[in-house]
């Protein structure tokens, strides 16, 4: 009996079947172990979600839970104006270091537009970023750098123990 499948055995259990079909079901069931012990099966889950108590919710849990979706979707958008907002501020140094280098050329090439060779511009433009990147300048470099980094590092460390706070873990 391959015709016959679990949604018409389910729909046997809740006599959802036409008095034709119900009786070929029976019968089905009487002549075939294996739909018999599908039919068992079924029968049995159908006991247990038939026996088993409703629970509902209060309206306390659907309020906590719609408050903590809010705080998750709120603290998601906070850190990402907050690795966008570092984000730009880090362009704006870099932004701000290569205009100040393509000003410090410019300058050194009107300087030596009296010679106009190539190697005195490329000599100019060697010493500047040899200037540039002294061990001072390195240092300052270093420290805003490490200063940039300090405040990220206490902002994530805010962020996770505000959320941990919050989620109860």
């Amino acid at each position: 009996m391959n015709y016959i499948n679990d949604e018409m055995l389910n729909n046997y259990l809740d006599n959802d079947l036409t008095s034709e079909e119900m009786q070929l079901v029976k019968s089905a069931i009487a002549n075939s172990v294996e739909l018999k012990k599908r039919y068992e099966a079924l029968l049995s889950a159908n006991n247990l979600l038939r026996e088993t108590e409703i629970d509902f919710t209060s309206a306390e849990f659907t309020k906590n839970l719609m408050q903590k979706i809010k705080t998750k979707s709120s603290t998601a958008r906070q850190q990402k104006y907050f690795l966008l907002s570092f984000l730009v501020l880090f362009g704006l140094i870099i932004f701000s270091i290569t205009g100040y280098v393509l000003y410090e050329i410019i300058l050194s090439v009107q300087a030596n537009e009296s010679t106009k060779g190539i190697t005195a511009v490329s000599k100019n433009i060697s010493e500047y970023f040899s200037g540039l990147f002294s061990k001072n300048n390195l240092s300052i470099f270093g420290s805003v750098l490490s200063f940039i980094m300090i405040i990220s590092g206490y902002f994530l460390y805010e962020y996770q123990k505000q959320t941990r706070k919050k989620f109860g873990h």
